[in-house]
């Protein structure tokens, strides 16, 4: 036994060598030195963007200044070019770029630069890009890019510079490793961070496996699916929970396409997507309501406690997604640490622009808020009573959207006609589901939803400027997620013991997949792999997009949630141990 608890210590170990010694090589820096013929490209033409570019004089180069966004320029070797010029050109092989500046860099940032490059009849991408920098005191800047003929290159420099020359070499460039200084500070940095890290990660999985009494091997299944379904769950809830995923996802794969569709048969079925995939919003605003306010094991909870639970599993993986997203957008850095202070001074505003989709988050976050009081007050209404509210939530809601096409703006303004009228919506579609003539009313919401999803798109085929009518928490939209939410509620008894391995995964990891799909699909799917809604006929693109968009999410979600996050999660459940035992002892003896 003594011998087999060593195995996790052993592997935990290879895990910190192995860690180490890519982050070794991976901070190496090279030496580059240009082999084979060298020709100058400056004299082909140059389109400039983003930059007010000033000729310095003959042979004197151009100084670049950034005037807008996304500078970049572009050079198209054509042989007319150098014709002109009074110069032959060969198309000929090319294995490596020096740029030559006018002066030495001395900002106190390296200059970034990226060069993309394509050949006859080729688009720019980013998988055919070379990323460097120019470093504080270096005036020329050596890019090795893979040998073959290219007849266009963008170079994205975003900061203000001379150029005085592009040259470029017909072999692949000779590179030789060497230790700089850059690598020894990045080992300094990285080293300690990958051993506390890693040992950080082995300690907070052994707390959960503590905690739940795992083995390995259920461990291990636990960490992929989560529990394994009690008799008494609600399975519907989990395929609800998938659905909002899918829907998301959907809904931003569509939504950015619709005004570049060149049919109108794709228009539409982008239309039909976009209006379908926004239903996830107030599906998992719902969803929250009805899953929060019907809890009845939790009378005894004193309010603390709701806000303590509800902060590790929401509140603890919104903070560290979003410093991942802000980090992934190059406006934190942690090694070594910049702008992390203002970055989670960023969290208490909102929403930031490298993850515009947090918003649905931070409503969330508000409804927990009031959720211990609404829970209170809807479990002491009557049946009647909650049926009258949803009336007067849905009559609120028209008011306050429609009015305002009458010239009218409604004054009597109240939060029901908001998200809060949505969240106790849920709670109240389900608790009536268990009311004589149920089926009833869900067979007509259903039909109300067909009706207004209708409407929905026919609106916004008609005139999308007026999509504002009958999107975001609109009646239409209300009424269209109520009727896919009754459709789930009054089949529910269809869904036991259906569960599967997907659907576990899938809400398993349902609330990261939502943090983390805006990169996973504009930066990942659209950036990398090039896949949009416009692409194989544009029902295969839609669907290529929500399914690699998918599983693209689930690997970012599974590694993040059981790295990063399961550490955040087992540190503040430490903390505050102390405060819920209190609270609870308090509660109890009261």
């Amino acid at each position: 036994m003594r011998q087999q608890s060593k195995w996790p210590y052993a592997i935990l170990v290879l895990f910190i060598v192995i860690a180490l010694g890519t982050t070794f090589y991976c901070s190496l820096s090279y030496h580059y030195e240009i082999q084979g013929d060298v020709t100058e490209l400056s004299y082909f033409d140059m389109e400039i963007y983003g930059y007010d570019a000033v000729s310095a004089g003959v042979g004197a180069g151009k100084s670049f200044t950034v005037i807008g966004e996304d500078p970049q320029f572009i050079l198209t070797l054509t042989p007319e070019n150098m014709e002109e010029n009074g110069i032959k050109y060969d198309m000929k092989d090319i294995g490596g770029l020096k740029l030559m500046f006018g002066e030495a860099w001395a900002g106190k940032e390296p200059l970034p630069v990226q060069v993309f490059y394509a050949g006859m009849g080729e688009a720019f991408s980013e998988k055919h890009s070379v990323k460097s920098v120019l470093e504080a005191g270096q005036q020329s800047l050596l890019i090795p890019i893979p040998v073959g003929q290219y007849q266009k290159f963008r170079f994205d420099i975003d900061g203000d510079f001379k150029l005085v020359g592009i040259r470029s070499c017909a072999e692949a460039m000779a590179a030789q490793a060497y230790v700089s200084q850059k690598t020894v500070d990045m080992c300094i940095w990285s080293f300690p961070a990958i051993i506390i890290g890693f040992s950080l990660i082995f300690w907070a999985h052994r707390v959960r496996m503590r905690q739940g009494g795992f083995t390995v091997k259920s461990y291990a299944k636990n960490v992929f699916l989560g529990e394994a379904p009690s008799p008494d769950r609600e399975i519907y809830f989990d395929y609800l929970r998938v659905l909002a995923v899918i829907l998301v996802i959907l809904a931003h794969s569509c939504s950015p396409m619709v005004d570049l569709a060149d049919t109108g048969w794709k228009r539409l079925v982008l239309v039909c997507g976009l209006s379908l995939g926004l239903c996830c919003n107030l599906l998992y605003v719902m969803l929250s309501g009805t899953l929060l306010l019907s809890s009845r094991k939790n009378g005894a909870e004193s309010v603390a406690a709701f806000y303590i639970k509800r902060a590790s599993k929401v509140i603890i993986p919104l903070i560290a997604y979003y410093l991942l997203l802000l980090y992934l957008n190059g406006e934190v850095h942690f090694l070594p640490p910049r702008n992390i202070g203002n970055s989670f001074k960023r969290i208490m505003t909102g929403a930031p622009d490298a993850g515009p989709h947090l918003w649905l988050i931070y409503t969330i976050v508000a409804l927990y808020f009031v959720t211990p009081f609404f829970r209170v007050m809807v479990q002491h209404m009557s049946d009647r009573l909650l049926f009258a509210m949803a009336i007067v939530i849905l009559a609120l809601n028209m008011l306050t959207t429609y009015l305002p096409l009458f010239g009218m703006a409604f004054g009597a303004t109240t939060f029901l006609a908001g998200w809060e009228g949505v969240f106790l919506l849920g709670y109240i579609i389900t608790r009536q589901n268990n009311l004589a003539g149920a089926s009833r009313r869900n067979h007509i919401m259903m039909i109300a939803a067909v009706v207004s999803y209708i409407v929905m798109v026919t609106v916004v085929c008609a005139d999308s400027a007026q999509m504002n009518y009958v999107y975001g928490s609109t009646p239409t939209m209300v009424i269209t997620s109520c009727g896919i939410f009754a459709l789930f509620v009054n089949y529910k008894y269809k869904f036991r013991g259906k569960s599967n391995v997907l659907v576990r995964l899938c809400s398993k990891y349902s609330y990261s997949i939502i943090l983390i799909h805006w990169y996973a699909l504009f930066v990942v799917v659209q950036g990398k792999f090039h896949i949009t809604a416009l692409r194989f006929g544009c029902l295969g693109g839609i669907a290529a997009s929500v399914a690699v968009t998918l599983i693209v999410c689930i690997v970012l979600a599974f590694v993040f949630d059981n790295t990063v996050v399961i550490v955040c999660n087992v540190l503040f459940d430490k903390l505050t141990a102390g405060l819920l035992d209190e609270k609870y002892s308090i509660r109890k003896s009261a």
